[in-house]
């Protein structure tokens, strides 16, 4: 399937991140995203639930 082009706009801050993990990894920042929202697919179709809304849980540990 031929990939499709988009603009996605990012908080300073965060942009900043995703690009610094991506140096360091020799990736490109698309990689990364793709891979991100891949990974965030995965996973809510797995626990078949989605609430944009409601607040993150937090870590258990």
């Amino acid at each position: 399937m031929k990939a499709i082009r988009t603009t996605i706009s990012f908080p300073p801050e965060q942009l900043q991140r995703l690009q610094e993990m991506a140096d360091q990894h020799g990736l490109s920042l698309a990689w990364i995203v793709r891979q991100a929202v891949n990974e965030f697919l995965e996973r809510t179709e797995k626990r078949g639930d989605f609430h944009p809304l409601a607040t993150p849980e937090k870590d258990q540990g």
